[in-house]
């Protein structure tokens, strides 16, 4: 007779064999869903694409949240429950084993040296699935919202956004206008999930106020291109704005302010400055640094966050980087011709490229080089070039400027001491700055309180940080 044990041996390799067997003939062509998260934690919808073919299989990716450009798989291979495959052009690569238990493959995406976790499975994802956003606006309002539009700055160019207001169409409300950071932002500033205007919008209008939201330039319904506009046609579009708010019968034209966010508060400066119709202007996590310093502080912040900056000598690291940003950042900020830019910054950016740790080059040298001084189109250009100092000191109405204490994009100490002494520079005594405790750039209570964070966190906005801006606006709006 055969002895137990190896009777139990036989069977389990039996068993084995079978399950290596069925995870090789099982066909896995058809649409699988994942989840992707980029640096600054927010998620994106991928999904990948297999169809059988005489050799196995191929396949592409598509990524529904970024671009309708499908990207063609190089190679796939799908052996014994591992799937594998690789997209050369963006030097991405995945491999995952199949899970019995929750019908999926769980896995990992790799590229430019990062490691990042993906699953993927038969379960289409919805977009509005992605997140749980609980301080979204949801319906009844119970106020007026219409959608409208209005020209910019240039005859040709549309603006489309949203109005709100309370529901008494007898009254004419103090107004605001919501100007969004960097960007080509909807009307809404929709990032990593959030609509952070569309909470502030909805909180506003609740509290007595007429508020104004539009699409920038090339963005959701607006006409135009962002990215040959510089800050002063934006600051032109801004304008435009508070004239559309003036030919409405139900908004009160003395009392019209604007709120503007990050970059927003420095267009909002800019449109301030000699107006003196304007009843208020609020800066959330404004400039007071100019668009030069304001970069290369946030390289350095960025630089520091880094894990492999956690190493013997991290200083050196940031040490290196920085020697050759610093020339980089002065060239952008001085320099008019744009030859000169690109000889001189072509130098400056592989000097840089190279002091970078390896775990964080996504791209060539030459792809680093390019791609950097193909970002300088007339909007960046302009954007460096920002100097608050110039716009403060002709600002006359009431300002507000307010930051998060724990904010690492537009550090709140700095910014908001060279607001206040740009503003008193001018004369202007009605001045309020407000550092907001444990708050990051968007505002939001935060933990770490870094970008990749943002996303993570089920709150928009604090309601600390809108009951604060809302009361200060109430407040001016009554003298």
């Amino acid at each position: 007779m055969i002895k137990v044990k190896y009777l139990l041996a036989m069977l389990l390799c039996t068993c084995q064999a079978g399950t290596l067997c069925a995870q090789e003939t099982h066909d896995i062509s058809g649409t699988w869903y994942g989840i992707f998260s980029n640096y600054m934690g927010e998620k994106q919808r991928l999904l990948i694409v297999l169809e059988k073919n005489k050799r196995g299989y191929k396949g592409r990716l598509e990524s529904p949240d970024n671009t309708n450009v499908p990207l063609p798989m190089d190679s796939v291979d799908y052996t014994a429950g591992e799937l594998r495959f690789r997209i050369n052009e963006i030097g991405l690569s995945y491999k995952g084993g199949w899970d019995f238990a929750n019908h999926r493959f769980n896995g990992f995406l790799q590229q430019g040296g990062r490691q990042l976790p993906l699953n993927i499975s038969r379960d289409e994802i919805r977009k509005e699935n992605l997140y749980r956003r609980p301080q979204d606006p949801q319906p009844p309002f119970g106020y007026r919202q219409e959608e409208v539009i209005f020209s910019g700055q240039d005859a040709d160019i549309a603006l489309a956004g949203a109005f709100s207001r309370p529901s008494d169409s007898a009254r004419r409300y103090p107004a605001v206008i919501l100007v969004s950071d960097a960007g080509p932002q909807d009307r809404n500033e929709e990032m990593v999930g959030h609509k952070p205007f569309a909470v502030m919008a909805d909180y506003l209008t609740k509290n007595g106020l007429a508020v104004l939201r539009y699409d920038d330039r090339g963005a959701g319904r607006s006409s135009g291109d962002y990215n040959s506009a510089t800050l002063e046609d934006q600051a032109a579009d801004l304008q435009a704005a508070i004239a559309y708010l003036r030919t409405r019968k139900d908004v009160d034209t003395q009392q019209i302010g604007l709120i503007g966010h990050g970059e927003g508060a420095a267009i909002a400066m800019m449109a301030a400055a000699g107006n003196r119709e304007l009843a208020f202007v609020v800066s959330m996590a404004g400039p007071g640094l100019t668009g030069r310093q304001q970069q290369e502080a946030q390289l350095a912040q960025v630089l520091q966050q880094l894990k492999s900056l956690e190493g013997p000598n991290p200083d050196s690291v940031l040490r290196g980087v920085m020697e050759y940003a610093r020339p980089w950042f002065n060239l952008l900020a001085t320099e008019t011709d744009s030859a000169v830019i690109r000889a001189k910054g072509a130098g400056y950016l592989k000097a840089m490229y190279r002091r970078i740790p390896n775990r964080y080059v996504f791209a060539s040298e030459e792809g680093f080089v390019e791609s950097s001084l193909a970002r300088n189109t007339p909007y960046a250009l302009s954007a460096v070039r920002f100097n608050p100092a110039d716009y403060l000191p002709k600002i006359s109405c009431p300002v507000l400027a307010v930051n998060g204490s724990m904010d690492l994009q537009v550090e709140a100490g700095s910014n908001l001491r060279l607001i206040e002494e740009g503003l008193l520079k001018g004369g202007n005594q009605r001045v309020t700055a407000r550092s907001l405790e444990g708050l990051n750039h968007l505002f939001q209570r935060c933990n770490t309180c870094r970008v990749e964070e943002y996303s993570s966190l089920d709150q928009t906005i604090d309601p600390v940080a809108l009951e604060f801006i809302t009361k200060w606006i109430l407040g001016v709006s009554s003298l």
